[in-house]
C-alpha cells in the first residue's frame, strides 16, 4: 500500500560492469535556510569507528525538480554536500563507486553479478526525519531479496520510515543462492552470493544448524522481534563480514566453511553472534545508541553488555545445539581469562572505558596490549560470571531469565540502559551480583573466574611457565604487541617488528616458543624498517592456567547438564579437562 505522506526518494540504477551506482535523489519542498544539506554517514552502527564512506561519491549536480535549473553545489568537510535552495524541490543526481571490499560489510558492494546495496551511499538530507522511498532498477534476469522492515510501495520500490532504517537494511541483487528455514513459524532466509567447495552437499546440513541456534533464542526470549530474519552470506575470502542490522546480518563464512569442520563451527557461530543482536543491541540498546549521531558518532559506557553478553551466548546456544561440547566452552572460558590476564592493560582498563573508548579500539592494532582491553572479550566473562553466580547461589535463576527480563525492562526505555541501570537490575535479582558487575566492569581486572570454575566443580590446574612478553597475532610472525611489563618490554623490542633469527638460527614461532622455555637468555633478531637489531632476553617465570580437573560431585555435573540443556557430560573424578579450544573472530593473540 502506497504511503501518502512526502518522502525524500531514490532512484538506484546498477551499472555492475562498472561496479558502481548511479542515483537520483528527489528532495520535496522543504522549509530552511539558504541550503540544503546532504549527509553520508561518517560511521554506521555496529562499526564503531570513522570512515571516510562519502570518498566514492562523484559527479553530483543538482536541479529544480519544476523548472530543471542548476543548482550550485559545494562540499563541506569529507562527507557533507550543501545544495542551493530553489523554488519547490530538487533533483540532485550523482554517482557511487561501489566496490570497496574494505568499506563492503558497512557500504555493501556491486559486482558483475550479484550486489548488496546498503543505505551507507545514499545521501540522506540532514535533518529530514521522515520517510524515505528506494526505487531499485536492476539489470535485466536479477532477482531482488529484500529484508523485512520496509513497506513495498511498486514494482521494485520500498518505503523505509527512516533513514536508520534505510541504513539498516542490506537489499540484495543478482544471481544468488536461497535457503529457506522456519522456526517458530518464522521464516529464515539464508541468501547466498557466492558458492564454495561442498555448497551443493552441505549447505542445507549447515543452514540447519543455524536454524536450530535460531530456535534456542527464541526458547529464551519467548518471541522473535521480527517477521522474517535474512542472513546474507559470502564465502569470498576477502569479506570478513559480522554486521547486525534490524532484520538482517552479512556475514563473512570463508571458503572452507563447508569441508573444514572447525570452520563449519566458526560460521555457525558468527551467525549465533549476529542474530542475538537482533535483541541484544538492534533493540534493547545502551543509551544514547536510540538517539544515534551518523556525524558525530554515539558514545556508550554499555558494550561490555550489548558485545559482550552476545559473546557469550554464541558460544552457550552453539553448546546447547550441538556445534560445540560442553569441553570446549569451558575451554573458551578459561583461554578468554587466559589471555586477558596475560596483558597489562587487564590491570589498567575497565570494560566501562573500554566500550566508551570504542571508537578507538573498536579495529584492533599493533601495541593494543599495553593500553586497550576488548570489552567484547571481559563483557562474555562477566556474562559467564553473573549466570554461574546466579545458578550457583539460587538454585533456580539464570541468565536466560533474568536477561529475558531485562530486556523486557528497558528495550523501550529511553535514552536506552546504563551501567548503573545492568548493575541495579541484577543486584536486585541476586545482592552478590552488585561487587561482581562493579568490580569487573567498572574497574581494571576485578573478575572472578578461577573462584567460580571452583564452585562449579573445577579444580584450576596451573603450571610454571616462562615468558619474554612478545605477543603474536594468528600466528603471524610479525611481532603485535610487546608487554610494557616484561622482558622483552625493557629490551626494546617493538611492534611491527619482524624477527628473523632466534639464537642464530632462522626464526619461527615453534623455536621461539622453546627458546624462552629453555634458555636462560634469548638473542632475538629482527629486521626494523631497513634497521637490523639482535635483543637479548631473560625469560621470566609466570604461572598459566593450562587445563581443568573435575572434583565436582554429581550435583554439581547436573547442574552444569541442566545449565547446557545436555545429556553428555559425565566426568570421572580427577578428570582433567584440556584447553585446546580458543576462537576468537578478532583474531588469536598468542602471548609467548
Amino acid at each position: 500500500m502506497e504511503s501518502t505522506a512526502p518522502a525524500v526518494s531514490y532512484k538506484v540504477n546498477l551499472l555492475p560492469e562498472r561496479h558502481e551506482l548511479e542515483i537520483e535523489l528527489l528532495i520535496p519542498e522543504l522549509e530552511g535556510g539558504a541550503t540544503i544539506p546532504l549527509q553520508i554517514p561518517s560511521w554506521v552502527p555496529g562499526d564503531y569507528e570513522f570512515a571516510p564512506f562519502g570518498r566514492d561519491i562523484f559527479d553530483i549536480a543538482a536541479y529544480e525538480i519544476n523548472t530543471n535549473k542548476p543548482l550550485a553545489v559545494s562540499r563541506v568537510g569529507w562527507h557533507e554536500f550543501q545544495i542551493q535552495r530553489g523554488m519547490g524541490g530538487a533533483r540532485v543526481s550523482y554517482r557511487a563507486y561501489a566496490y570497496s571490499i574494505p568499506f563492503s560489510e558497512a557500504c555493501g558492494i556491486l559486482d558483475s553479478g550479484v550486489g548488496v546495496l546498503l543505505g551507507t551511499r545514499y545521501l540522506r538530507v540532514a535533518g529530514w526525519s521522515g520517510a524515505y522511498r528506494v526505487e531499485y532498477r536492476v539489470p535485466d534476469g536479477w532477482r531482488i531479496h529484500h529484508p523485512a522492515g520496509a513497506v513495498s510501495v511498486g514494482n521494485r520500490q520500498w518505503e523505509y520510515p527512516n533513514y536508520e532504517i534505510l541504513l539498516d537494511t542490506p537489499v540484495v541483487v543478482g544471481h544468488f543462492d536461497s535457503l529457506e528455514r522456519r522456526v517458530a513459524e518464522t521464516p529464515f532466509y539464508f541468501v547466498f552470493l557466492d558458492r564454495t567447495l561442498g555448497f551443493a552437499s552441505q549447505s542445507a546440513a549447515w543452514v540447519d544448524a543455524v536454524a536450530r541456534v535460531a530456535a534456542e533464542f527464541q526458547a529464551i526470549f519467548g518471541f522473535f522481534p521480527f517477521e522474517s530474519y535474512t542472513f546474507v552470506l559470502s564465502t569470498h575470502p576477502a569479506f570478513d563480514w559480522g554486521l547486525e542490522h534490524l532484520t538482517s546480518t552479512m556475514c563473512g563464512l570463508g571458503p572452507d566453511v563447508f569441508v573444514d569442520t572447525q570452520l563449519w563451527a566458526t560460521g555457525v557461530r558468527v551467525c549465533a553472534h549476529e542474530l542475538f543482536h537482533a535483541w541484544n543491541v538492534r533493540r534493547l540498546r545502551p543509551a544514547p545508541l536510540n538517539d544515534l549521531d551518523l556525524e558525530n558518532g554515539s558514545f556508550t559506557d554499555a558494550l561490555w553488555v550489548a558485545e559482550g553478553f552476545t559473546r557469550y551466548y554464541e558460544f552457550l546456544a552453539c553448546v546447547r545445539t550441538g556445534t560445540y561440547t560442553v569441553s570446549q566452552f569451558f575451554s573458551a572460558i578459561t583461554n578468554y581469562y587466559n589471555h586477558l590476564i596475560d596483558t597489562p592493560a587487564y590491570a589498567r582498563v575497565s570494560a566501562t572505558d573500554s566500550s566508551l573508548a570504542s571508537y578507538l579500539n573498536h579495529r584492533k592494532y599493533p601495541g593494543r596490549c599495553n593500553n586497550s582491553i576488548d570489552y567484547y572479550d571481559k563483557g562474555m566473562l562477566l556474562a559467564f560470571s553473573i549466570d554461574a553466580a546466579l545458578r550457583l547461589r539460587t538454585g533456580s535463576d539464570n541468565l536466560d531469565r533474568a536477561f529475558s527480563e531485562f530486556y523486557q525492562s528497558y528495550v523501550h526505555r529511553q535514552p536506552g540502559y546504563t551501567t548503573r541501570d545492568v548493575i541495579e537490575f541484577f543486584a536486585a535479582r541476586l545482592g552478590e551480583l552488585r561487587a561482581i558487575i562493579e568490580r569487573g566492569a567498572q574497574h581494571p581486572g576485578g573478575l572472578a573466574i578461577e573462584i567460580l570454575l571452583n564452585e562449579l566443580g573445577f579444580r584450576i590446574v596451573a603450571q610454571e611457565t616462562r615468558r619474554l612478553g612478545l605477543m603474536f597475532l594468528d600466528q603471524r610472525n610479525a611481532i603485535y604487541g610487546v608487554l610494557d611489563d616484561s622482558p622483552a618490554g625493557g629490551a626494546g623490542v617493538a611492534p611491527d617488528d619482524i624477527p628473523v633469527a632466534v639464537d642464530g638460527f632462522p626464526f619461527s614461532l615453534k623455536y621461539l616458543s622453546w627458546a624462552a622455555e629453555h634458555d636462560d637468555r634469548v638473542e632475538l633478531a629482527v629486521q626494523r624498517g631497513n634497521t637490523s637489531r639482535v635483543f637479548s632476553i631473560i625469560p621470566e617465570a609466570k604461572s598459566k592456567i593450562v587445563s581443568l580437573e573435575w572434583i565436582g560431585t554429581e550435583k554439581q555435573a547436573t547442574r552444569i547438564r541442566e545449565w547446557f540443556r545436555t545429556s553428555d557430560f559425565h566426568p570421572a573424578k580427577k578428570q582433567l579437562f584440556a584447553l585446546e579450544f580458543y576462537e576468537n573472530f578478532h583474531g588469536v593473540e598468542t602471548v609467548i
